[in-house]
């Protein structure tokens, strides 16, 4: 029994399919960029446009029209809400973005899931980095605006990879389970958009944890998001040192769902062939 579970969370399998074909994962990612934007005049400055668009429209709303604070410190100055606002929103739209190009993935590559020799789980994989890295250019101009509002660098950014690190763990280990339920339950995406919506609400986005009341607090705590925006919150914007024991709990967190998200894709993906 010890055996099955150990073989199960063993993370090697992952980590050897990733550096085998660590080519063919930079071909598909760049080609998952490349046709988002195919056919469009702006072409890859939409990746820019749409995130330095939606970080106009926060500030005007939050900072003018609302008058919006965060309810610290931190957050009193003007456009510091839109800030700390559009770092929640980067993380999450990197994450929902992933999880739902995820969830379509094998079913839309049906002549490659005939392939025998093909890593099919290069696919779902492919389009997490894809979003990670467009979702790179959110975090540039949140980093950009962080400078600007609050005036000033700090060393503690350079940790902030340390923190994307688990996330994009935990990320890659949901879009396996999806991208595997949706071949056998063609529903799948669609109860996926509606969680994420509920989802949306249930990570602190739009507020602080500190807002939430105590009794509902711990609900919240539950979402592996909430400790990964409340970190990058940390290094990125409040000049803050992480605390090692939540990055420690969101790397395991994210080990462990990336392990077991794997081990499913690689133990379902026998019936893609038949099923597709």
């Amino acid at each position: 029994m010890l055996r099955q579970i150990a073989d199960v969370l063993d993370p090697l399998p992952g980590l050897r399919m990733i550096l085998r074909n660590r080519n063919l994962l930079f071909y598909l990612v760049k080609r998952n960029i490349a046709s988002k934007y195919q056919g469009s005049v702006l072409g890859l400055l939409w990746s820019f446009i749409q995130p330095l668009m939606m970080l106009c429209i926060y500030t005007y709303v939050f900072s003018v029209v609302f008058k919006a604070r965060w309810g610290e410190d931190i957050g009193s100055s003007k456009g510091a809400f839109a800030i700390i606002l559009f770092c929640g929103m980067a993380l999450y739209t990197v994450f929902s973005e992933a999880l739902t190009l995820s969830s379509t993935v094998i079913v839309s590559n049906t002549n490659l899931v005939k392939k025998v020799v093909f890593p099919l789980g290069l696919l779902p994989l492919s389009q997490v980095c894809a979003s990670f890295v467009q979702g790179g250019i959110w975090l540039l101009l949140l980093f950009a605006g962080a400078v600007f509002v609050y005036g000033n660098l700090s060393w503690s950014m350079l940790l902030l990879p340390v923190i994307l690190l688990p996330f994009l763990l935990f990320t890659a280990g949901i879009s396996f389970f999806a991208a595997s339920l949706t071949v056998y339950v063609r529903d799948t995406p669609y109860v996926l958009n509606v969680l994420l919506q509920i989802f949306f609400f249930l990570t602190p986005i739009f507020y602080p944890v500190s807002a939430v009341p105590v009794s509902f607090r711990k609900f919240l705590l539950f979402n592996p998001l909430t400790y990964m925006i409340e970190q990058t919150r940390m290094v990125l914007l409040y000049a803050q040192i992480p605390d090692l024991k939540l990055i420690g709990i969101s790397l395991a967190t994210g080990l462990i769902v990336f392990i077991l998200g794997f081990a499913w894709f690689n133990k379902t993906q026998k019936g893609f062939a038949d099923v597709i």
